[in-house]
C-alpha cells in the first residue's frame, strides 16, 4: 500500500508558523521573506490585518507596490489553513489576482512571487517553500491544488463572470491596474466578498477621475464615511528611486504640476488636467516666431506627408520642415523644427499627382528625407514615390509601439509619442510655424484630446473618437507631429537649403509643370 504523501498540515512546525504570522503580514514579509520594507509598505501590510479589510493604493512609479503585493498574496496563501464556520471545517484559502489583461498579472505579481520564493529558501523558515508550487498561471499548496491556491483572472470589458461565484471564508481578491477595470467587475466582487475572512486589495495609478478605483479614494473612502482604506504611495517618498531619477522625470513631464508627473510620480489623481494637449495661445506664439536653427548648425530637411484616406473629412497634406537635434526635452540636443512651407493641403481624392509634386519639391532640397504615414492609402503612396525614383523615403505606421524602453513605458504607440513631443516642443519654444493655413493650424493643434491608459501611458484619441466629438481630422497637425516620430531620422544638409547643382530655371520649370498638373491641389 502506497504511503500518503505528507502535506503542510502534517508538518509539526506549521501550527506555530500560522500562529506567529497569520495576524501579522508585516512580520511575515520581514522574517519569512527577508524584506526591508519602506514606510509605505509597512502601512500597507498593517492595513490588511483586519480580516475584512478593503484597501486601495494609488501609486507612483518605483514605490515597491508590486513587491509588497507579492508577499501579501503568499502570506494569505500560507497562513490561513482552516476556517470553522456554519458547523463545518473548510481547508485552505483562495486568492484571486485580477487585472485588465492576464499578462499584467504574470508580468507583475506572479513574477514577484517567484523572486520571493528564492528569498524564502534562504530565510529563517526555508522549509515552508517545499509545500507550495508556482506555475506560469497559478500557485497551489501541494496536495490541495483544487482548494488552496492563488489564481489569476482577466477583468476585461464585458467579462465580469471571471470572478463570479467565487466564495470561501478565507478569500483575498487583488486587483492590479484597477483604474482600468470596468465597474461591472466591482459589482460582481461586492456580491462575492461577503464572509468574515474576505479581504479586497486594489492598486493603480491615478489615470482616471471616475470609476470605482477613483471613488475608493474619494466618496467611498473611510474618511468620507465609506469602507475603503485609501493609501497614497509617492515616488518622492520612496527609498527605491534616486534623486536623479526624480529630476529626470520632472524635466521629462514638464514640471511637478503637470498631469503626467502627478500620476506617474506623486501618486495622485490629476484632478485639473486639460482635455487637449495644447491651447491656441501656445501655438499662436510660435507662428512667425523667428528662426531657431542657425545656418551654421547641422540640420536637415523633411517632407512630411499624410495621405487622405478616401473620406472627405480627410485631407492630403505635405509639409516641409527644417530640422535639427534629436530626442525629447531631456536630451542634450532636443529636436527643433521650423515649419517652412505647406505645399499641399487638399481633400482631392486623386493623390497620384501629389507624388510628383513631392518628388519635385524634395529635389530642390539638400538631402531631403520624405516621411509618409503608411496607414490607409499611405503605403501605396510610398510605393509610388519609390517608383518615381525617390531615394530617401521612410514609411511609418504610427499605430505600432515605440522602440525605446522609456518610450514604451510612457506612450501607448508612436502616434502618442510624437504628438506629446510636438506639444512639448511648442511649450519649450523649439518649434516655429509658417503663417500659411494659420486657422487650420490653430483649430487642429488646439483640439487633440488625450488621456492616460491603465498603465499611465499617454494615448491620443482616435480619429473616430474625435469625429464623434465633432473634431475634424487633424491632418495638418499630424504632419507636424511626424517630425518628432522616434524613427524620423534626417540626413544632414550640405550647408545650404538648395542644391547648388540644380539649375534655378530648371527647378522653376519643374514646379510649374507639377502645379499645372495638380490644379488647385498645389
Amino acid at each position: 500500500m502506497a504511503r500518503r504523501r505528507l502535506t503542510i498540515l502534517d508538518d509539526p512546525r506549521y501550527d506555530a508558523f500560522v500562529e506567529r504570522y497569520s495576524s501579522d503580514p508585516l512580520r511575515f514579509a520581514v522574517e519569512v521573506c527577508g524584506m526591508a520594507p519602506s514606510a509605505d509598505q509597512v502601512e500597507l501590510f498593517d492595513s490588511l490585518i483586519d480580516p475584512t479589510a478593503k484597501v486601495s493604493v494609488v501609486s507612483g512609479t518605483g514605490t515597491g507596490k508590486t513587491a509588497a503585493f507579492g508577499r501579501i498574496v503568499l502570506w494569505h496563501l500560507l497562513c490561513f489553513p482552516y476556517a470553522f464556520y456554519e458547523g463545518k471545517v473548510e481547508i485552505g484559502s483562495n486568492t484571486y489576482i485580477g487585472a485588465p489583461r492576464v499578462s499584467q498579472v504574470a508580468d507583475g505579481i506572479l513574477k514577484e512571487m517567484q523572486d520571493v520564493t528564492l528569498a524564502i529558501r534562504n530565510g529563517v523558515v526555508p522549509w515552508i517553500a517545499d509545500y507550495f508550487t508556482i506555475t506560469k498561471t497559478r500557485v497551489t499548496v501541494n496536495g490541495f491544488e483544487d482548494q488552496w491556491f492563488i489564481a489569476q483572472v482577466a477583468m476585461q470589458q464585458g467579462k465580469a463572470v471571471g470572478i463570479a461565484g467565487k466564495h470561501r471564508f478565507w478569500q483575498l481578491i487583488v486587483i492590479d491596474e484597477a483604474a482600468g477595470v470596468p465597474d461591472e467587475h466591482f459589482n460582481v466582487i461586492d456580491g462575492t466578498q461577503t464572509q468574515g475572512g474576505n479581504r479586497t486589495l486594489m492598486a493603480s495609478q491615478g489615470v482616471r477621475n471616475a470609476g470605482r478605483f477613483y471613488d475608493s479614494h474619494h466618496s467611498l473612502s473611510i474618511e468620507n464615511g465609506g469602507s475603503w482604506k485609501s493609501l497614497t504611495f509617492s515616488s518622492e517618498n520612496s527609498p527605491f528611486v534616486t534623486s536623479s531619477w526624480l529630476k529626470e522625470r520632472e524635466v521629462e513631464c514638464g514640471g511637478r504640476d503637470s498631469a503626467e508627473y502627478q500620476i506617474r510620480v506623486l501618486g495622485r489623481f490629476a484632478e485639473n488636467n486639460e482635455k487637449y494637449l495644447l491651447g491656441r495661445s501656445a501655438i499662436e506664439k510660435r507662428i512667425n516666431a523667428g528662426p531657431i536653427i542657425r545656418d551654421s548648425e547641422a540640420y536637415g530637411h523633411m517632407l512630411l506627408i499624410d495621405v487622405a484616406a478616401g473620406v472627405l473629412r480627410d485631407k492630403t497634406v505635405v509639409t516641409h520642415v527644417k530640422v535639427s537635434g534629436d530626442g525629447d526635452r531631456t536630451s542634450y540636443d532636443p529636436r527643433r523644427i521650423e515649419v517652412i512651407d505647406i505645399p499641399v493641403f487638399s481633400n482631392a481624392l486623386d493623390w497620384t499627382p501629389v507624388a510628383r509634386l513631392a518628388l519635385d519639391y524634395a529635389a530642390q532640397l539638400s538631402n531631403c528625407t520624405i516621411i509618409v504615414d503608411t496607414g490607409g492609402q499611405g503605403f501605396q503612396f510610398q510605393r509610388k514615390l519609390e517608383e518615381l525614383g525617390a531615394a530617401n523615403v521612410i514609411g511609418v505606421n504610427w499605430g505600432v509601439p515605440c522602440f525605446k524602453k522609456e518610450y514604451k513605458g510612457r506612450f501607448i504607440n508612436l502616434r502618442a509619442q510624437c504628438s506629446v513631443h510636438a506639444a512639448e516642443a511648442v511649450k519649450d519654444g523649439r518649434i516655429t510655424f509658417t503663417p500659411k493655413y494659420k486657422k487650420e493650424l490653430l483649430d487642429q493643434g488646439s483640439r487633440i484630446p488625450y488621456y492616460f491608459d491603465d498603465r499611465a501611458r499617454w494615448k491620443i484619441a482616435g480619429k473616430d473618437e474625435m469625429a464623434a466629438d465633432g473634431i475634424k481630422s487633424p491632418d495638418l497637425w499630424d504632419t507636424i507631429c511626424m517630425a518628432f516620430l522616434e524613427p524620423a531620422r534626417y540626413i544632414q544638409a550640405d550647408g545650404i537649403g538648395f542644391h547648388t547643382s540644380l539649375n534655378g530655371i530648371a527647378a522653376a520649370d519643374a514646379m510649374a509643370r507639377a502645379r499645372e498638373e495638380l490644379g488647385d491641389l498645389a
